[in-house]
């Protein structure tokens, strides 16, 4: 039996009237129907449920009660369209975040200052090395030489590069070592 506007609740047309009881009426009704929707479909579900709320009473007055839906139907309808919209824009934009939670990319001036005294202080560290210790360090580490090359170039004996590594790192060690 098809419904009619004579035929829907009162409350309901009190809600459509404005009526402030009668929207309560609605919410306790669907509230529950909505909130679950939200909590397993929605990303933040306090936020989803307000919003779909607004909608709901904002669109409430188009809302036909003889039409084919039934005003649960109707309610979970724009509760799942507001869902669905969400989360493509979501895809779309992505996250949205607060501007006081991205980090700044540039480094600060201190920053800036501070890497600058410890680049200075390594090329000095490194100029004081002996050259056979100073070109074993800087292409191994630096350049990622692997040790069986740097013996090949510099055509002495693997022990050899590995001796003038091992006392490269602790003469840079020693000198790095203090405050300067």
């Amino acid at each position: 039996m098809p419904r009619t506007a004579r035929s829907a609740q009162p409350w309901l047309l009190q809600a459509v009237a404005g009526d402030r009881a009668a929207w309560e009426e609605v919410l306790a009704r669907h509230g529950p129907t909505v909130w679950g929707i939200c909590r397993r479909l929605a990303a933040d579900p306090e936020d989803a449920y307000q919003a779909v709320w607004v909608k709901v009473f904002e669109a409430l007055p188009r809302f036909d009660p003889g039409g084919v839906a039934s005003l649960g139907t109707w309610i979970v309808t724009i509760a799942y369209r507001h869902l669905v919209d969400l989360h493509r824009r979501h895809q779309v934009r992505g996250q949205v975040v607060p501007m006081t939670e991205i980090p700044d990319p540039l480094p600060t001036a201190d920053e800036v200052l501070e890497r600058s005294r410890r680049t200075a202080r390594l090329e000095w560290a490194l100029g004081a090395l002996p050259d056979p210790q100073r070109r074993v360090v800087v292409m191994h580490h630096l350049y990622g030489a692997s040790l069986e090359d740097l013996a090949r170039e510099e055509d002495v004996a693997l022990g050899t590069v590995k001796s003038r590594l091992h006392r490269g790192r602790a003469r840079l060690a020693q000198l790095l070592g203090g405050d300067r």
